[in-house]
């Protein structure tokens, strides 16, 4: 029974059912707002997600995971509302030009270690939200990018509902979790484990350390801009701060509330943060001091995040059987 329960296989299928029969048991006065704050919650996985890779599972920490989930957006935006091209297209466009960008500063960067790897990525970031900021006739400039058009119909399949918008970002976010859970149990992920671990002696038994990370960096690229050019057609307004590294960061935070180098933790850290944020919206100073005292708490008491907690529950059950 205890084999059962800790089956991290029920856990899934539990989870994804959860997922997809959510919206089916809402009381109808609060579902729109709940349908859309759930939504929220999966587009802020994606960003988490793709840091995941190139963090949790690579060890490498880059603040520029905000400009590159912005730069999806920004690209798929401006490609929508200035030149008329179907969502779809420019959700592939913003998630090659986040690539592009990914490898552009991964391949200075990634040379660096430790906390001069998190500094560049930052500064790119800066850069990156500059430029943003003064093209206005493209962007918008600081009032932001407005009007941007939702996601195109797939033949006769239209997401104008919140319904029909929770379950495509929840199909594209399962396709996202597919990716990397693909890349974690392959021999890619074996030698991510590796470098993240002991760079030095990948290198000493010939793994190329530098290409693996270029690799796991363009990739969690690509991840962040498909994110991001959902995100500004799903919210239909984009402003510099979409693009800023303090995006980064909060994934970051994120990231640890739930479990660095997990998959669960990609999801729950931000559904934890987001709901506590909402209902603490009213007071804005009580929301942030809460966040804080969360984030100490857990990184005391839990520094494995969340789902952390489940192998604390599973090391006293075995030791309950064994006794």
């Amino acid at each position: 029974m205890t084999g059962f329960f800790l089956s991290r296989k029920l856990w899934m299928v539990c989870g994804i059912a959860f997922l997809l029969v959510f919206p089916l048991f809402l009381p109808t006065d609060i579902k729109p707002f709940l349908l859309y704050l759930a939504s929220l919650i999966f587009l802020w996985t994606m960003l988490c997600v793709s840091l995941n890779l190139i963090f949790g599972y690579a060890g490498q920490l880059s603040l520029a995971q905000g400009g590159l989930f912005g730069t999806g957006a920004y690209v798929a935006a401006i490609l929508t509302v200035h030149y008329g091209v179907n969502f779809w297209l420019a959700f592939l466009v913003g998630g090659f030009a986040a690539g592009m960008l990914g490898l552009i500063i991964g391949i200075p960067s990634l040379r660096l270690r430790g906390p001069y790897f998190v500094i560049v990525t930052m500064g790119f970031n800066i850069i990156l939200v500059s430029i943003i900021e003064n093209l206005g006739e493209l962007t918008g400039g600081v009032t932001g990018l407005l009007g941007i058009p939702p996601v195109s119909e797939i033949g006769n399949i239209t997401f104008e509902s919140k319904i029909k918008s929770y379950y495509l970002i929840l199909i594209i976010l399962f396709i996202f979790w597919f990716v990397v859970y693909r890349i974690r149990n392959s021999r890619m992920g074996l030698c991510l484990n590796a470098l993240k671990n002991d760079e030095d002696l990948c290198q000493s038994v010939g793994i190329n350390t530098m290409f693996m990370k270029l690799q796991t960096f363009i990739i969690s690229s690509v991840l962040a801009g498909l994110g991001g050019a959902l995100y500004g057609s799903f919210l239909g307004i984009l402003t510099p701060r979409d693009a800023s590294w303090h995006l980064g960061f909060d994934a970051l935070v994120f990231l640890i509330v739930g479990g660095i180098g997990t998959i669960p933790g990609t999801i729950i850290g931000p559904a934890i943060m987001l709901l506590i944020s909402e209902l603490a919206q009213s007071v804005v100073q009580i929301g942030m001091l809460m966040n804080g005292l969360i984030l100490i708490l857990l990184l005391i008491f839990l520094p494995k995040g969340v789902v952390g907690l489940f192998g604390y529950i599973k090391d006293f059950l075995y030791r309950y059987n064994e006794k």
